[in-house]
């Protein structure tokens, strides 16, 4: 489905968006600057419902494209065993 380079990108694009502003309110909180360590908790706020919609608008769209998709290329049910047949006993 998603590549493992594209999975890697999203963990280093999550990581970029939630570090710093997570470690700014800590030292932010630890001097005392308590205006900064809240203007920056609001940006961790902001980035973290953005990564939130985004992920949704991915999902959706996979299922819209997923409902588009003609049954003939959809994967087909895995094939049945012929030698799976229960036996009364």
């Amino acid at each position: 489905m998603i590549s493992h380079r594209s999975s890697a990108l999203v963990g280093v694009f999550i990581s970029v968006t939630t570090v710093p502003a997570a470690g700014y309110v800590a030292v932010a909180l630890v001097l005392g600057e308590y205006s900064k360590a809240a203007g920056s908790a609001m940006q961790l706020a902001v980035n973290l419902v953005g990564i939130v919609a985004a992920a949704a608008a991915v999902l959706v769209f996979y299922r819209l494209i997923g409902k588009r998709t003609p049954s003939s290329r959809r994967p087909a049910s895995p094939p049945r065993r012929l030698g799976a047949i229960r036996r009364p006993g």
